[in-house]
């Protein structure tokens, strides 16, 4: 892609790092303007484990890109040196992790994540990855122009990449899955004869490589964290790099390694993969309906409370995957500065829905064909499923009549309800209840009796929106269309961030004002998070009390010490109205920052309860009131 030179810089005491892109790309006016938006997003980037971007430019038409300088070796060189551990290699993933995990929740993806971009600098080792924006700046600039071709490092390209798909923050992590996998072996995954192509076709076919197969004194419990980090279909996969980091760790220094690699584990917050992993193929298991506990194993999978069960046979699609080894193994095969360039395939598209088990908070549930009549109870769930063009049959909508960006979507007769009250779902007849809430037994239990229910995945700890599509886009049979919709997003994000700098490095809080009190929103709260997503920087506030996304405020006053630069004032009051401050009290006529009142209803339910559609609305009205106000 281009040289990097170690430069000392004009006027500062302090060299740093120059990358000066080939000229090929330099003259490609669509990777120009992909890379001088990637790396105004990457330059956003304030991580102690990823390389800091000073500047770019354009010199004589030959484009750079001016970064922090690290002076040491990168996980490659130390490979090589023959310097490597295995517990050397689970603590860069670990750093690395950490970075990958920072820049996803701002919505920013690596796209080129091994161990050549892992930097390590001398003394303390502390590890950087470099390279953010440029990968993902050419993969879009070639998608621009020629459609279903893919830029990736083919030896840690995840199968989604290579068949032209959509991918989201989960290739990254099979980067980096394939990324451990050659730290502990000194091999790159399914290195074979045949070049690139042959590659590239394993990843889409093969099942993930044993680590012990390599080396044989490694716990055998990296095998298992290797197959999941690796696998096929990105819903199997550990769904943060964090959660891959923990369990590699787990995996070296847990004394009981052995693992019982019969049936398929799963992590319980994910729920059963939707077809076979490669790794284990297990026989078909005929499994019906219960609302009992989830069968355990007797031996535990890296010392957590996962969940093994017997799966459906693999579906249609995953029989079609096989039928791609013709077709890669006679693609033309290009190698340009570093990067590898081929035509990718997609995938067929079944309508045909997969029977599937589902292993939510209160039980197993095993659907065999797609729900007819749905109601939507849970928070945030008439969001997905309308988002994903279902019409059910009732929605819930506690904080008064449904917002605008839902009743937008509905085109059929569906019942608005004011709670989950079960009489009130009864009477819309459904065959399936959704509703992610938190419940107790009794409440799950009234409501399966009217109808098969599925509540929130077992132990979801990370649970976001796009989680909670991906969960109820399984449950309809509509996994496509949910990603399609996180793609779509992300994208509109980064190109909201681009086109407002204004907001960048912004300091912003979230207050919620009720006649019960103040309430504001904690730093890992949907709200903070949409922000964060917009370019602003969020931090938690003093006084505060408790562990939800809301947390109570004992005196306002104290949240104008320290001061924020934006201050968003949710106004659910009596008093609010307008966009005054008329009864509000003293400390928010006191803050100095800016003051964005919000009392649009529709709006604040939005920044409350994330989704789809909640986002597009914010994107639009809550982004219109935040340009004109913030300079």
């Amino acid at each position: 892609m281009g040289t990097v030179y170690r430069a000392r810089h004009p006027t500062l005491p302090r060299s740093d790092a120059l990358k000066v892109l080939s000229a090929e790309l330099s003259r490609d006016e669509h990777f120009r303007s992909r890379f001088e938006r990637e790396a105004e997003l990457a330059a956003t980037l304030d991580h102690p484990n990823i390389v800091t971007v000073y500047n770019r430019g354009d010199t004589d038409g030959q484009l750079w890109i001016a970064m922090q300088y690290v002076a040491g070796s990168d996980a490659e060189k130390e490979l090589a040196a023959g310097r490597m551990t295995p517990r050397r290699a689970v603590h860069i993933i670990g750093e690395v992790a950490g970075a990958l995990d920072y820049a996803h929740r701002r919505q920013l993806l690596h796209r080129d994540a091994k161990p050549a971009n892992f930097l390590l600098a001398p003394h303390d080792e502390r590890i950087f990855l470099a390279d953010f924006g440029i990968a993902r700046a050419l993969d879009d600039a070639v998608n621009l122009t020629q459609t279903g071709m893919v830029m990736a490092s083919i030896a840690y390209a995840a199968p989604e990449s290579l068949a032209g798909e959509t991918v989201d923050h989960r290739a990254d992590i099979y980067s980096l899955g394939c990324s451990l996998y050659r730290l502990l072996t000194g091999q790159a995954p399914f290195a074979r004869p045949g070049g690139m192509a042959a590659v590239a076709a394993a990843h889409l076919m093969d099942p993930p490589p044993r680590p012990t197969d390599a080396v044989p004194s490694l716990p055998t419990a990296l095998d298992a964290v290797i197959a999941r980090a690796m696998a096929k279909e990105p819903a199997q996969r550990f769904q943060s790099a964090g959660e891959l980091a923990a369990a590699a760790h787990r995996a070296l220094n847990d004394s009981t390694d052995a693992v019982a690699i019969t049936t398929t584990p799963t992590p319980a917050a994910l729920g059963p993969p939707d077809r076979t992993p490669p790794h284990w193929p297990t026989q078909p298991s005929p499994l019906t309906r219960s609302t009992g506990p989830a069968p355990q194993l007797s031996q535990p999978w890296l010392s957590s409370p996962y969940t093994f069960v017997d799966l459906p046979a693999p579906t249609p699609r995953r029989r079609h995957r096989r039928t791609l080894i013709a077709a890669v193994l006679a693609a033309v095969v290009v190698l340009v500065a570093g990067a590898v360039t081929f035509w990718a395939w997609p995938r067929d598209t079944a309508t045909a829905y997969t029977p599937q088990t589902f292993i939510h908070e209160h039980g197993q549930t095993t659907l065999t064909e797609a729900p007819g009549t749905v109601v939507a109870a849970g928070p945030g769930d008439a969001d997905a499923v309308l988002s994903l063009g279902v019409q059910p049959a009732a929605i819930v909508s506690p904080a008064g009549p449904a917002p605008s960006y839902l009743t937008d979507r509905i085109t059929g007769d569906v019942r608005v309800l004011d709670t989950a009250d079960p009489a009130a779902i009864a009477a819309t007849r459904p065959d399936l209840i959704i509703d992610t809430a938190t419940m107790n037994a009794p409440t799950y239990q009234d409501l399966s009796n009217i109808a098969t229910t599925i509540t929130r995945p077992q132990n979801a700890n990370d649970w976001t929106w796009q989680t909670q599509i991906e969960w109820i886009a399984r449950i309809l049979g509509r996994t496509d269309q949910a990603k399609e919709l996180i793609d779509q997003t992300a994208t509109s994000q980064a190109e909201l961030r681009t086109s407002h700098p204004a907001f960048d490095g912004k300091s912003v809080q979230a207050v919620l004002v009720t006649d019960n009190g103040v309430q504001v929103a904690s730093a890992t709260s949907p709200s903070a998070l949409y922000l964060q997503g917009l370019g602003f920087r969020y931090a938690d506030q003093p006084a505060t009390t408790g562990t939800d996304s809301l947390l109570a405020v004992t005196d306002p006053a104290q949240l104008n010490n320290p001061p924020t630069d934006v201050r968003l004032v949710l106004r659910r009051d009596r008093a609010a109205g307008g966009g005054s401050y008329n009864g509000l009290s003293e400390p928010f006529t006191q803050y100095t920052g800016t003051t964005i009142i919000v009392d649009d209803p529709a709006t604040i339910d939005a920044l409350l309860t994330p989704g789809y559609a909640a986002t597009s609305y914010l994107n639009t009205t809550l982004v219109d009131a935040l340009t004109r106000q913030i300079r």
